[in-house]
């Protein structure tokens, strides 16, 4: 369930600015002159809007390094038991813990993996329609190997019950396959990469 309502608020983000560039919405970080401006005042018109520290896409070396911390007891010493904990929390989520499963999720993961998971957090914050429904995640881990075609890949397939009222009552328990990386760190290994596939 997690998975269908990130997509879908992806989506809709998409949607929105592609609405709003067409409504004729300007730049926000591009100055511009207005019509009431004297003539003797010099124009300025600023390309490129990025803090000094992030032009041309780099990030400052402390602010990468945050962004790779991990919880000090986030490291697991093989691939596979960095997997099965990260899908152990992912899947089992109530709604009014959805978001504080993923923020958990970050603290245990690095860059893509933990990127979404703070994305879902601040997207399922705002989410009443979970809450209104009662909804709730509970499933278990299937299967976990390594990918055949994809080096450094792992394949892992999840059982997951969805429940709650209204359009949630009912559901029928699923599969679902998720592709993941893992990355080492020094104290072992973290979940790097995580993308559900259905």
């Amino acid at each position: 369930m997690m998975r269908r309502h990130s997509t879908l608020s992806v989506l809709l983000s998409l949607l929105g600015a592609g609405a709003l560039a067409g409504c004729g919405v300007s730049d926000p970080y591009t100055a511009k002159q207005s019509a009431t401006t004297s003539a003797s005042a010099p124009v300025t018109t600023v390309t490129n809007a990025d803090p000094a520290p992030e032009r041309g896409g780099t990030i400052p070396a402390a602010a990468r390094a945050v962004q790779s911390r991990v919880a000090v007891d986030a490291a697991r010493q093989t691939p596979q038991a960095a997997l099965e904990r990260y899908a152990r929390l992912y899947v089992n989520w109530t709604a009014d813990r959805v978001a504080g499963v993923q923020r958990e999720l970050a603290t245990l993961s690095t860059g893509q993996a933990r990127a979404e998971a703070l994305q879902a957090a601040a997207s399922y914050t705002r989410d009443e329609t979970l809450i209104q429904s009662n909804v709730a995640n509970n499933g278990h881990l299937v299967a976990i190997t390594p990918s055949a075609t994809t080096p450094g890949q792992w394949v892992l397939v999840t059982s997951e019950q969805t429940s709650g009222t209204g359009d949630y009552a009912g559901l029928p328990s699923t599969l679902h396959v998720i592709y993941a990386q893992v990355t080492r760190t020094a104290s072992g290994f973290v979940v790097s990469e995580w993308a559900p596939q259905n």
